[in-house]
């Protein structure tokens, strides 16, 4: 063949092939041409978005963090933090009892809202620093933040029923530097219960007073006004054990005095009937009566003061008491006086006829010197208060008996005879509140 021809035919299959080979992909060509354009920058310069390789560009944004699940709590570290230099306080040298329905059964904001309820709880707790808290209402994930060590567990111990039947429950509190549990604490069953109701109790030595043990008990009784019957049982349940266990020999002693604090949900017509049953002369006080019925410390479950419930109506109730049972109320005619009182006007006629008519009978024992309501002030950022009930803290007393006045020196007056009981002819007390 002509080599000019092949020449020509040649170069016809060449732009030929050229027309119809495939294109390269933009990929492709960018593999082709970034060693040569970027041979000189780091691998890891490589990785980053093609603007963060412009001298000009703008930083990059910050990664957005993920929205925490509303089923995560997040503990505020500064509350906690408060919590535990409050218990590094000294603790008051008096004997405090805290009874307080903690509401836990309260679902309004979830779980984080429970647990700023829960860290005001213990913020009171540690500001008052009792040396037994008895808590009513308790659910486990409340427990649990109480009971943590950046909490109240590295300062008490927790006592809870066996086995509690219901998902909330009764529990004692400890402080672990001024009471020593004498014993394994004891559950008792409410036979006729229908909402797993229980009273837990445990004897314990107050290790910085030269006293008697003490026999300590909390109960939640049967709620709702339908369930009278069954709350006036569980009441005479709870009372007779006091009586069983006042006197008893643990390892400390003898038991010098038995209380038993809680919601306890009661109606004076029911607390009148079931001191009629246990009879006269059965030494069982009210901490409230006891103390002077204040009257500013009377109602714990107010929805006037009160607005966690969202109450569309006015309830001032006195659900929250404590009695007890001591060698005081035992011999103290200020509380065998008045024992079985069925009114105010009843009371004052039988106050001033036993400061007319009885000597000042010296007697020792436990006693309670105070009674305050606490929990009347709203948690920081929720707009709600710890609970619906306000919580009761009692302050206690033991002494022996004071030596007997010289007969020169003995008071003659109603007047001077009452006002060794600290009290007023016309102060009308009672052992056990029936208005």
């Amino acid at each position: 063949m002509d080599p000019q021809l092949r020449a020509i035919r040649q170069a016809a299959r060449e732009k030929f092939l050229q027309a119809n080979a495939p294109k390269p992909s933009k990929a492709a060509v960018a593999d082709s041409a970034l060693p040569e354009f970027l041979a000189h920058l780091p691998p890891e310069r490589l990785q980053q978005s093609i603007g963060s390789l412009l001298a000009d560009a703008p930083p990059e944004p910050p990664p957005k963090r993920a929205k925490p699940s509303p089923d995560v709590v997040v503990i505020p570290k500064e509350r906690t933090e408060e919590i535990q230099a409050l218990l590094r306080q000294p603790a008051p040298k008096e004997f405090r009892v805290l009874s307080w329905n903690i509401d836990g059964l309260d679902e309004v904001g979830g779980a984080q809202a429970l647990m700023q309820r829960c860290l005001a709880v213990a913020k009171e707790v540690a500001i008052q620093r009792p040396a037994a808290v008895l808590l009513q209402e308790v659910i486990p994930p409340a427990l649990e933040l109480l009971a943590s060590p950046k909490v109240l567990g590295g300062t008490y111990e927790v006592v809870v029923p066996k086995d509690p039947p219901l998902p909330y429950y009764v529990a004692i509190l400890l402080d672990k530097q001024r009471l020593r549990a004498l014993e394994p604490p004891s559950t008792a069953a409410f036979p006729g219960t229908q909402m797993g109701r229980q009273l837990l109790s445990v004897a314990a030595k107050v290790l910085d007073a030269e006293a008697p043990p003490v026999v300590i008990a909390t109960a939640h009784l049967e709620s709702t006004k339908d369930h009278g019957v069954e709350r006036k049982r569980q009441l005479l349940q709870c009372l007779r054990f006091l009586r069983s266990e006042l006197g008893r020999a643990v390892s400390g002693g003898r038991v010098g005095a038995a209380m038993l604090g809680g919601d306890l949900n009661l109606r004076d017509e029911e607390v009148k009937a079931v001191q009629k049953e246990l009879g006269d002369g059965s030494g069982l006080c009210d901490a409230w009566v006891a103390c002077g019925s204040p009257e500013n410390e009377r109602w714990t479950w107010d929805t006037s003061a009160n607005t966690n419930i969202g109450a569309s109506f006015v309830c001032k109730t006195r659900f929250d008491r404590l009695f007890f049972l001591s060698d005081w109320s035992l011999s103290s005619p200020k509380a065998r006086g008045m024992a079985i009182a069925s009114g105010k006007a009843k009371a004052k006629a039988k106050a001033k006829d036993l400061f007319q008519k009885a000597e000042a009978v010296p007697c020792d024992g436990w006693r309670p010197t105070s009674f305050a309501l606490l929990g009347k002030a709203k948690v920081p950022g929720l707009g709600r208060f710890p609970s619906d009930h306000w919580g009761i803290l009692t302050s206690w007393a033991w002494s022996e008996a004071p030596q007997a006045p010289e007969p020169a020196a003995a008071a003659t007056s109603a007047e001077a005879k009452a006002k060794g009981f600290g009290l007023k002819p016309s102060d009308g007390e009672g052992a056990i509140d029936l208005d």
